[in-house]
């Protein structure tokens, strides 16, 4: 996998503090002396994930996933390995060997990533020219101070159809490359394309490492769409993303909560009033994923509705919330009546008839929105209550209506315990049988929910049972964090010995390369397994007793294994010798051999020599078909 030199990877890697960086994504909570939280990569309520800060490593003990701050960039971002290189080196400020163009793996995200930056300083340029001049009076009009609107990056797309694209030659930046990016629409009946942004306010949206992945436009007076996004690209993909969630996951992080608003300028008035947790998302459905990226670094997530519109709303957003999914991602209800999700409490702040979060901030201020937001009640709360309120005093029909609704609601709610205690609330308001209600939702329940999809296999800290297995894991594990134990043990393994691939791989990498360190020997391990086997057996700082004696012992065993396997092929031999030159060919020196070793074998079994004749004559039971371990046995 490597296409940098070990020296230059091993730069990179010292210069990126693995739990600083993998923090941005993931609220890490130290553990001795490891730092644990949610894997980014699965749904989970149980932190699994770990990061070793001393070695460079993560890994996740639910779906197996780990690796080095490279192979967390690569997942996380979809990167290939060079880029994963690249992005990380100018993290950690190590210049680069001049790169030969091309480089294997290279998507072109690089090249998207500069056209979008260069467009958001050649936006944000504009914003305070003469050009900008509507822009700028828009801005004071909705109350938004200059410095919140250079913080965030705001901007002003001029008028015309090329303005730029004729910036983004002066950059030498192509013409396929601002359509691919989003920022230019290809012509439909001709040749060329046209400026996609054209007299408008843009918002900037950034990813969660800061980097610029789309715009939003908001236009002036009539003009329509009042709101024009950019479209998903391969650097885009609309409700994965949360805007200003760059900005916030701080805040976020230390204040357990965040706050989600719908509009652009809702969020820059909450930043504007003190309240640095808000995010927003971005027009679309609020998404499973969404909640999934707010769940790195809270436990509770605040949501604003007009207080006039709060029932249809929370009903609306709670069967969002409580769709399941291809991933199996189930929400609940937990003990203090908030709505939860692996962990996630979403609940619901009411404001006046007619107010958003903007409006309402700039009317009465920060304390009264800081006591909407204390009074915030639980989402599913509302729409259980707006469910059954339909139904009140408008005949038997449309209480069977809302009897079915409310069963698919809680359904859909993970915790049946607290499922069965909404199941009775419910079912006294609408006055139905409580255990009626409560099978209905049951029924649905085993109807709706779907097989969780893994991210990938579990990988354990060691294979599955038995004793060898447990033995050769040991013996990769040692040979892994010991750099003594290589120059004794790994001249005696072949790893024809070892039979599950990824434990295989590791060994035939350390024989080719035996003064690697663990953490550098992700970066030559060809699999996603090999690399997630190795996170797996060193993410733990395990200390091996007598280390001296250890190697001892992995040293008599392999000498073992060398010489029984020398009397399986030396009996070979004489077998096919005799085969093919009959029974009175020579073997005079191959039996001599076969003794000398066999005795050794026996010393070392204290067996007799019907056990060595089953070990020479018979498959060995921990062969390809067998358990994963070394083929041998004491």
């Amino acid at each position: 996998m490597a296409t940098y030199s070990a020296a230059v990877l091993d730069d990179i890697r010292a210069g990126v503090d693995i739990v600083d960086f993998v923090g941005r994504f993931v609220n890490l909570r130290k553990t001795g002396a490891n730092w644990k939280g949610l894997c980014p990569f699965h749904g989970e309520k149980t932190p699994s994930f770990m990061v070793n800060p001393k070695k460079g490593i993560f890994h996740c003990f639910g779906c197996g996933v780990g690796g080095d701050v490279f192979g967390f960039l690569m997942r996380q971002d979809r990167l290939s390995f060079p880029e994963a290189v690249r992005a990380l080196a100018k993290t950690a400020g190590v210049a680069l060997p001049e790169e030969r163009g091309g480089q294997p793996g290279d998507s072109g995200r690089e090249e998207l990533f500069r056209a979008m930056d260069l467009a958001a300083r050649f936006y944000a340029e504009m914003l305070w020219t003469p050009a900008g001049e509507r822009a700028q009076k828009y801005l004071v009009e909705r109350g938004i101070d200059p410095e919140v609107a250079r913080r965030f990056g705001l901007g002003y797309a001029p008028e015309g159809w090329d303005r730029l694209a004729d910036f983004m030659r002066s950059e030498k930046v192509g013409e396929d490359t601002l359509v691919a990016a989003g920022l230019a629409v290809q012509r439909e009946n001709r040749g060329g394309s046209y400026d996609r942004f054209r007299n408008r306010l843009l918002f900037t949206i950034r990813d969660l490492q800061s980097r610029v992945v789309a715009f939003g436009g908001r236009a002036f007076g009539d003009d329509q769409p009042k709101y024009l996004n950019s479209p998903e690209t391969p650097l885009y993909t609309k409700g994965n993303l949360l805007y200003a969630a760059d900005v916030a996951r701080e805040t976020m992080r230390a204040k357990n909560r965040a706050l989600i608003v719908e509009g652009y300028v809702d969020c820059l008035m909450a930043h504007q009033h003190g309240f640095t947790e808000t995010v927003a998302a971005l027009g679309t459905a609020f998404t499973p994923a969404q909640l999934a990226l707010l769940r790195r670094y809270c436990d509770e997530v605040v949501t604003f509705f007009d207080a006039d519109a709060a029932g249809q709303k929370a009903a609306e957003r709670a069967e969002e919330l409580l769709e399941p999914t291809s991933g199996g991602f189930a929400w609940a209800v937990n003990r203090s009546g908030a709505f939860d999700g692996g962990g996630l409490r979403v609940k619901v702040a009411l404001l006046p008839a007619g107010h958003d979060p903007d409006t309402f901030l700039r009317a009465a201020g920060a304390d009264a929105f800081a006591e909407r937001i204390a009074g915030a009640r639980s989402l599913l709360s509302y729409a259980l209550e707006r469910t059954i309120r339909d139904a009140d005093g408008t005949g038997q029909r449309a209480r069977a209506n809302a009897f079915a609704r409310v069963a698919l609601m809680l359904s859909k709610v993970g915790d049946a315990e607290e499922a069965a205690a909404l199941s009775r609330e419910a079912a006294t308001r609408l006055g139905v049988d409580a255990t009626q209600l409560w099978f209905e939702a049951q029924r649905l329940s085993t109807s709706l929910r779907k097989p969780p999809a893994p991210v990938g296999k579990a990988t354990a800290a060691a294979p599955t049972s038995g004793d060898d297995k447990k033995l050769v894991t040991k013996l990769v594990t040692l040979l892994l964090v010991d750099l003594e134990a290589r120059p004794v043990l790994l001249p005696l393994l072949e790893p024809s010995d070892v039979v599950h691939p990824a434990l295989r791989e590791i060994v035939e990498t350390l024989k080719r390369l035996p003064e690697t360190p663990a953490t550098a020997l992700l970066a030559e391990l060809a699999s996603d397994e090999a690399r997630h086997m190795v996170a797996a057996l060193v993410v733990e700082d395990t200390t091996t007793p007598d280390p001296r004696a250890s190697i001892e012992h992995f040293r008599r065993r392999l000498e073992f294994l060398g010489g029984r396997r020398r009397v399986r092929d030396l009996s070979r031999s004489i077998g096919a010798a005799q085969a093919s030159q009959g029974v009175h060919a020579s073997v005079d020196d191959d039996l001599l051999a076969v003794q000398r070793d066999s005795a050794r074998v026996y010393q070392h079994q204290g067996g007799s020599a019907q056990v060595v004749d089953r070990a020479v004559d018979h498959p060995h039971p921990m062969g390809p078909d067998g358990p994963q371990g070394v083929q041998g046995h004491e």
